[in-house]
């Protein structure tokens, strides 16, 4: 669980670099440029540390080009596109559907059912959302805002069914004998080179970034800890926890951002953060005790 807790402050710390890389680039270059980067390096790793097999079955591509679509190019190009007309805590409301999404996938695709443990767990948690929702939501006319669902919401929504999606295409090639560096680096790979495609279809790039020695340092910030130690932890634990375990507990996610915040921002921190904390990690707990009873399974599925 302590790793859990590790891996979403570290996530958390990626939305502050990647907000902080965007000052000086726009959204499709960044996503192409750090994937391909990101990428190469998994696979540079990958190729000469590890002890896998540095190759790729025929019968595989498909999948591998699948997890690229799903894992990078359509979770993250659509999610970028989508923030810049949704509010933020709109898209907290939105990413909260995650564990939902993940849930109902693995009753599809795994035959995996939620005990009520589990449900009660989860609805706690995002329970514990509601007092810094709230903070947000003090008029008619933002509540009505919030409530509203346009073409940007559901384009949000669309990257949170994407990128859940992914980690069962993970999930499956981690159960074909290929390894996370090699996995996550081709996916990263291939769908920097389709968003770096997406940026020069459709974004100036003649200067694509406006202070290169300040981008360069926030860039390597963002990839070393999302790329190389978020996504390859997401999927190691895998190996323990089921998705929709690991999905549910990134609503710690907003703790560490108002945690952050006020060390790095001069933000404050007031009741309704500490309620809000108490009541997730309570959610938490009452998913984590039930999830310790049964570990994920894998049973067959052809994502290929």
């Amino acid at each position: 669980m302590f790793l859990v807790v590790l891996m979403y402050s570290i996530l958390a710390l990626t939305f502050v670099f990647a907000k902080k890389a965007l000052n000086y680039t726009s959204p499709f270059f960044l996503i192409g440029f750090r994937m391909i980067i990101a990428g190469s390096i998994l696979l540079l790793y990958q190729r000469f540390f590890s002890n896998k097999p540095f190759k790729i079955e025929k019968k595989d591509y498909i999948l591998f080009f699948k997890t690229a679509l799903f894992h990078i190019y359509f979770a993250f190009n659509l999610e970028f596109w989508a923030l810049q007309y949704v509010s933020a805590i709109k898209s907290t409301l939105i990413f909260t559907a995650t564990p939902f999404v993940s849930a109902i996938l693995a009753y599809f695709l795994l035959s995996q059912k939620l005990s009520t443990k589990k449900v009660i767990g989860i609805i706690v948690g995002i329970g514990g959302l509601v007092p810094i929702i709230s903070l947000h939501v003090q008029t008619g006319a933002e509540f009505k805002a919030i409530a509203c669902f346009a073409l940007p919401d559901a384009v949000l929504f669309l990257a949170v069914i994407s990128g859940a999606y992914a980690w069962f295409l993970v999930m499956r090639l981690m159960e074909r004998g290929y390894g996370l560096g090699m996995i996550n680096g081709m996916a990263m790979l291939v769908g920097g080179i389709l968003s770096m495609c997406t940026a020069i279809a459709f974004e100036d790039l003649s200067h694509p970034v406006s202070n290169w020695p300040v981008f360069l340092v926030w860039l390597f910030l963002l990839i070393l800890a999302a790329n190389i130690i978020f996504y390859n932890m997401f999927g190691w634990l895998l190996n323990r926890y089921t998705i929709t375990f690991l999905t549910f507990s990134g609503i710690l996610s907003p703790s560490f951002g108002t945690i952050y915040e006020w060390l790095f921002f001069g933000g404050k921190i007031g009741w309704q953060h500490i309620t809000s904390l108490i009541f997730v990690a309570s959610g938490l707990f009452i998913f984590y005790r039930d999830e310790l009873k049964k570990k994920p399974q894998l049973p067959p599925f052809d994502a290929s």
